[in-house]
This record gives structure tokens, sequence and C-alpha cells, in this order.
């Protein structure tokens, strides 16, 4: 068999976009049977490849990237351990690329892809902002159908692989090449294309000059992109792309934005009450995992606000203290009240010059979360039991006065309260 057959061997099968829901027996069978397959024809690509390394052209090389690509994400459903890790031997043979090798995938391999599918705010030429849609009010509608990139299962792998080896003072003349994959995937209606395009806008952003994302008008397309994604509350990928939004989010804004500017307050201002108080917050009583994820991902986002969380603290406090002392009828949720500490944690070291007036409302839930543990009949979570200890270490850095104070009472007032604050005001 040629190299360019083995080649066309491995593409991945259109259906297994919708693997998760196929019902037809015979369809997941064949499927499978092909994934199985896939794994020798890997193997023989990989032992082809070092065989005629020397001989390759460009174009062979590009398809074997591109080929390849596809299998280096161990959570696909056409992906094996094993081809998994031949894939990644077969991409460490490229390591380290040519710039001309990595414009040949994105403009052979990527760009034929999408090209259907163009984006109605981008100038497909130049990969710009542009003024206004193309297309007109409903062009936002004609960007979901002919979407035949996604009869090409893993193609934002290779997306991902060619932003992964751009070199930063390349991505300039290849901007038209990076950007409307991209934002195709971003702004698609379904999570795991969002969140695969948040993963690959992340890595952009660590090699992308910031001038390029400003000229361009590309940052604040890309802001809106995340706004939209932290509404995706009822995907299986929901937490995921919560916590990886938020953190591309906070990316992006100190890659465009100057220490203490007002850019930047206004925008990590949006970031934490329009996208994280006002569109997760509201909707996730019932949607334990998005509200998990969204504080998860907090600490970050306060710490780099510093004071500015001043504007937020009533609700970020009762957002977090609530967990650690939940009414009879709610459930508790160990993980809630550790994520909730370790993020009450960051708000007081970034602003701890407000925190004086919440002290009471903090401490309140403290000590009412270890009586909680003191008292259950369960083995007590030693990572909750430290949790609260950093809090109330963190609480006595912000507020001295409690150190002699509420803390010296709660000592005399009952033994099992030593533990947790003798040690501090020792």
């Amino acid at each position: 068999m040629s190299l360019d057959s083995v080649i066309t061997s491995l593409r991945v099968p259109a259906d297994f976009n919708r693997y998760r829901s196929i019902d037809d027996r015979d369809v997941i069978t064949r499927l499978d049977q092909w994934k199985k397959d896939a794994l020798g024809k890997l193997r023989e690509l990989h032992t082809r490849i070092q065989q005629e390394r020397e001989r390759l052209s460009l174009k062979q090389q590009a398809d074997i990237i591109a080929t390849a690509a596809p299998f280096d994400d161990g959570d696909e459903a056409w992906v094996s351990p094993d081809s998994l890790q031949v894939a990644h031997e077969i991409l460490s043979l490229f390591s380290e690329p040519s710039l001309p090798l990595v414009v040949q995938i994105l403009q052979n391999n990527v760009k034929t892809l999408f090209r259907s599918n163009p984006h109605p705010s981008i100038n497909l030429q130049t990969g710009r902002k542009l003024a206004r849609p193309a297309g007109g009010p409903m062009a936002s509608q004609d960007f979901y159908e002919s979407q035949t990139w996604k009869d090409h299962p893993g193609a934002s792998n290779i997306v991902l692989w060619g932003v992964r080896n751009i070199p930063s003072d390349a991505y300039e003349a290849n901007w038209h090449l990076v950007i409307p994959p991209l934002m195709a995937l971003l702004d698609d209606y379904e999570a795991r294309y969002k969140l695969m395009g948040v993963k690959i806008m992340s890595a952009m952003l660590e090699r992308v000059p910031s001038s390029v994302l400003k000229r361009t008008g590309v940052d604040s397309l890309l802001m809106g992109s995340l706004t939209r994604s932290l509404a995706q509350l009822q995907s299986p990928e929901t937490p995921q792309l919560i916590r990886a939004a938020i953190s591309a989010s906070l990316a992006l804004i100190q890659l465009t934005t100057s220490t203490g500017s007002a850019d930047r307050f206004d925008q990590l201002c949006a970031l934490l009450g329009d996208g994280i108080i006002g569109t997760i917050w509201p909707y996730s009583s019932d949607r334990l995992p998005a509200l998990l994820a969204s504080i998860d991902a907090l600490p970050p986002l306060l710490r780099a606000l510093g004071v500015g969380c001043a504007r937020y603290m009533k609700v970020l406090v009762a957002q977090l203290v609530h967990p650690l002392a939940p009414l009879e009828y709610e459930n508790k949720s160990v993980e809630l009240q550790i994520l909730s500490l370790r993020a009450l944690c960051a708000l007081m070291e970034g602003c701890p010059e407000r925190i004086m007036h919440w002290k009471g409302t903090i401490l309140n839930g403290v000590a009412r979360c270890w009586v909680g543990i003191m008292d259950s009949s369960e083995t007590p979570s030693d990572g909750l039991k430290q949790e609260l200890k950093k809090v109330s270490h963190a609480l006595a850095i912000a507020c001295p006065s409690v150190l002699q104070g509420e803390y010296s009472r709660f000592c005399t007032l009952d033994p099992m309260f030593t533990d947790l604050f003798h040690s501090i005001s020792s």
C-alpha cells in the first residue's frame, strides 16, 4: 500500500461526529472496527515515515501531520490509548516544523475544510473584523448551514496543531489562515466545538502579539464568543467549557489591556459581573456542575480584579459562604464547600481592604461548617478541614483584630475550635 493510500485510509469517518447519539448497532460495529483497524494503519504510517523521512515532500509531510493530529486527543470516540500514543510519536517527529510546513497545513489541509462556512464577521482574505456582518441580519443563521467541516472529525485538532506551531512573528502574515476556522469553532452552536475553539484560542494567546489582536479588531470578537460560551449550561461539556472560557477571557484581557487601566478594570468587571454572576449563577441552582466550574475558575479572576471586587462583595460573600452551612433541605456538596473556601481566600487576598465589614458573615459560615464536621458521624474530609484553616488564616491577615477577639472567644467557648483557631492565634 502506498503512503498516500495509508493516509487516505486513516481519514476519520464522518459518522464519528454523532457517535454518542447513534442507535444503529450495525453502524456502531462498523465504527468500532474502523477504530481497531486504524491502530494498525497508524503503526504502518509511523514505520513508513521513519523509512522515507528524507524523501517526503512538503505536501506529504503536511498530509501526515493532518492525518495524525485528529488522533492526538484521547477524549475523541475514534481514539484508543494505543492510537493516541502512536499519533503522539508521529507528531513528535515534526516537533520543530518549518514555517512553510505550518503554512502548507493551514492553507491546504485546514482552509479547504472551512471554506464553505465563512464567518459573517470576518474578512476571509485578511482575517480582520468586518465593520458590519456580511450577508445582513440573517447572516448568523446562514453561518450554521453547509458546515461541511463537521464531516471531517478531528479537523479542530489540525487547527490546534497549526496554532501551536506558528512563530509569534509570523501570526500577522498568516492571520487569514488562523482566524476563520477559529471563529467557526468558537461561534458554533454545539458546546463541544465551542470548547475546542476555546482550547485553540488559549494556545494562540500564548504566542500571538497583542498588537495583532487589537489592530485587526479580533479581540472584541473573541471576547464576545467567550461571553456567549458562558451561557451554555445544559451540555455535557458545560463544566469544561466554563472553566476554559473564564481562563481564556482572563488571558485575553490581560494580553490586550494595560495593568491598572480603566479598560482592563471594565473588562474584568464585565467578566465577573455579567459573565459569571449575571449569566451562570442565576440559573445554576439545579446545575451543580456549572456552579462548581464557575467557582473553581474564580480565584485568578478575583486576584486580578483586586480591590475592584468591592463592587461585587455582597453577592460574592453570600454565594461563597452559603454552601459552608447549607439549609437542612439542601444537598451538601463537599466539593462545592472546598472550592468556595478557595475562592474566599482569593477574595480576601485580592480585596483585603473591604473584608472587615464581612468578617462576621465569613466567620459564621466557617464556624458552622467546622461544627458540622465535628458533629458528623462520617469520616471528616481532610481537604475541607485544611481549606477552613486556610480561610481562617487569610481572615486573620485581612482583619488582625479577630486574633485576640473572635478567635480567642471561640476557643474559650468550646475546645472543638482549638484545632481551627488556636494555632493561628498563637
